[in-house]
């Protein structure tokens, strides 16, 4: 198959993004993401030549960027050949990995040598106490060096994730932090909306938690750094990275949803509140498995909703670490 320009709903968007969550397994339990009750995951529903063939599949059809999530993707041993496997697929742009970062210092310069471009590392709190509580027990030394380490590799833009868990994500401390942080490193750090029915975070809008840092810094709205998602971006007084926004509630982006998403399940879900999931693992074990689930994919696109709000009364009934992000 080759490629071709980027397929397009029913709705007239271009979708050109995929992101597959490769494991629902998780070395951390964020409060917003994973809930205390629920249970460990089994074995990983995708092999290593599951997701490759996916990906084929989408970029047969003009999807230009992947993006493997979790749970936790570094908790897949195979990773690095699965990065291998899809940096070399014809017409692909962009391949990029979101991490908590426990396990990145040792591994960024293999994935980078693996054709890895880039990678997104959630890190909720700079204070070491705060995000050992929000992360059930996460190790902030262990995520800044994954990110040290990524910025030496090349995996660059290094975009840090700050989901905004109740309103103790205003704290002065909390929000100085991250200024400071993009100050001093040229990483770009986005303030997440936490999603309904994600466990106890508490919602805070985003446009609050940028207020509040304008108050002490100069925000100068500007491009974004590469990667086609749905923030906008801010130079904060003259810092070598960037303040970001991605508000999904109080100001919906579903006009310009450009992706579909892959589950932990193997479950290919046209949105990410969507009722109706189609199963990749049957088309992955048959004769052809790229065509088969290129025609899942296509299928996909014409279920694809034109906002959430058709359907968000699915999510909670679910965990984020198995939809993927």
């Amino acid at each position: 198959m080759t490629p071709s320009s980027a397929p397009v709903d029913r709705h007239g968007r271009r979708i050109e993004y995929l992101r597959i969550s490769l494991t629902g397994r998780c070395n951390l339990r964020c409060v917003y993401c994973r809930p205390a009750q629920d249970q460990e995951p089994g074995a990983d529903a995708l092999t290593a030549e599951d997701v490759l063939n996916v990906a084929q599949a989408a970029t047969s059809l003009g999807i230009r960027r992947v993006r493997l999530t979790g749970g936790e993707p570094l908790l897949r041993s195979d990773l690095e050949e699965i990065v291998t496997g899809i940096a070399a697929l014809p017409g692909l742009s962009d391949l990029s990995v979101t991490t908590n970062g426990q396990g990145l210092a040792e591994r960024a310069a293999g994935l980078a040598a693996a054709g890895l471009r880039r990678v997104n590392i959630s890190l909720d709190s700079l204070v070491p106490e705060t995000y050992a509580a929000l992360t059930g027990g996460g190790d902030l030394a262990s995520a800044r060096k994954g990110m040290e380490a990524a910025l030496r590799a090349g995996l660059e833009p290094v975009k840090v994730n700050v989901v905004l868990a109740g309103r103790r994500a205003l704290e002065p401390g909390e929000l100085q932090a991250f200024a400071d942080l993009v100050q001093e490193r040229p990483v770009h750090v986005r303030f997440i909306e936490v999603m309904p029915g994600c466990g106890d975070a508490g919602y805070l809008p985003a446009q609050e938690a940028l207020e509040r840092l304008g108050e002490g810094h100069y925000l100068e709205p500007v491009a974004g750094p590469e990667g086609g998602g749905p923030a906008s971006y801010y130079r904060l007084d003259r810092s070598s990275g960037t303040i970001g926004v991605i508000a999904p509630i109080s100001d919906p982006f579903c006009g310009r949803c450009n992706r579909l998403r892959v589950n932990a399940r193997g479950e290919l879900m046209p949105c990410l509140f969507s009722h109706e999931k189609l199963a990749l693992i049957p088309a992955l074990r048959g004769a052809d498995p790229v065509s088969s689930a290129a025609a899942l994919i296509r299928c996909a696109l014409a279920k694809k909703p034109a906002r959430y709000g058709d359907v968000a009364d699915a999510l909670g009934l679910r965990a984020m670490h198995v939809i993927g992000g």
